[in-house]
């Protein structure tokens, strides 16, 4: 077996490290649960580590208050996702998460911030993603990357410059990830744009609805699967799923 590859009855530890779109909301399954459940059910004996448990409590104005109101909890809720996070403020603390909860595998899903609210450079987002991989490293030599893609946004449909600007980090992040790729901790891309389309698959224009959840799940899932030798492919073509009821995401006056 490659050292790459894990027999099925080890554990599979597991951190998602992400923002709001891997954080969720009142509500909300997640594309945690997704892949949780896809996973267990091809065998993995998975187990979900992190700092946090809740949703986001879209319900209110106020931010920090947690939310636990899942829409199935019947699964691992552990996780290092954070409403609003950027790369930027996550490579100062990935070190220490990473070395306290010491996941075989850090899966991660940020940036639109880095780009929506602190508006850094290309070159800025480049060198916080490669300060980030360094520290996670610290935290774990051997671990394992899963580098998701920026998703389509309602916003990039509409405004061509930030869509490029989202083109352009994805460009990064791949080339980044190769670059720094290696046999003790490897790093890989998980195409999580390239079945995810903003109009369809999101709420708000930026955070997926239960349609969304299945397509970021798929290609961590597949990733996990086809790189890593973890879990099976996501099944095509996608069920249909109950959506969160629109109610859920009101603000209470």
């Amino acid at each position: 077996m490659s050292s790459s590859q894990h027999a099925v009855a080890d554990v599979v530890s597991l951190m998602i490290v992400g923002d709001s779109i891997s954080h969720g909301s009142s509500g909300d399954w997640t594309w945690r649960y997704r892949l949780y459940q896809h996973l267990r059910a091809h065998g993995v004996n998975l187990d979900f580590v992190g700092p946090k448990n809740d949703l986001d409590a879209i319900t209110t104005s106020e931010v920090g208050d947690g939310d636990r109101t899942y829409a199935d909890p019947d699964f691992d809720t552990d996780h290092d996702a954070q409403w609003g996070r950027p790369y930027c403020l996550e490579m100062n603390e990935i070190a220490a998460k990473v070395a306290a909860h010491r996941p075989d595998y850090l899966l991660v899903l940020l940036g639109i911030n880095d780009l929506f609210w602190y508006d850094h450079s290309p070159e800025q987002n480049e060198a916080n993603l490669r300060t980030f991989i360094t520290a996670a490293r610290s935290g774990n030599p051997a671990l394992r990357l899963v580098l998701g893609t920026l998703l389509d946004t309602h916003k990039a449909s509409v405004d061509p410059v930030f869509n490029a600007r989202v083109s352009e980090f994805n460009r990064r992040l791949i080339t980044t990830s190769c670059d720094l790729h290696t046999p003790e901790s490897p790093i890989v891309i998980a195409a999580t744009h390239a079945e995810f389309v903003a109009s369809a698959h999101t709420w708000d224009g930026t955070h997926p609805n239960a349609q969304g959840e299945l397509r970021i799940a798929a290609a961590f899932a597949d990733t996990l699967a086809g790189q890593f030798g973890v879990g099976a492919p996501y099944p095509r073509p996608f069920p249909t799923v109950t959506e969160v009821p629109a109610a859920a995401k009101k603000l209470m006056p």
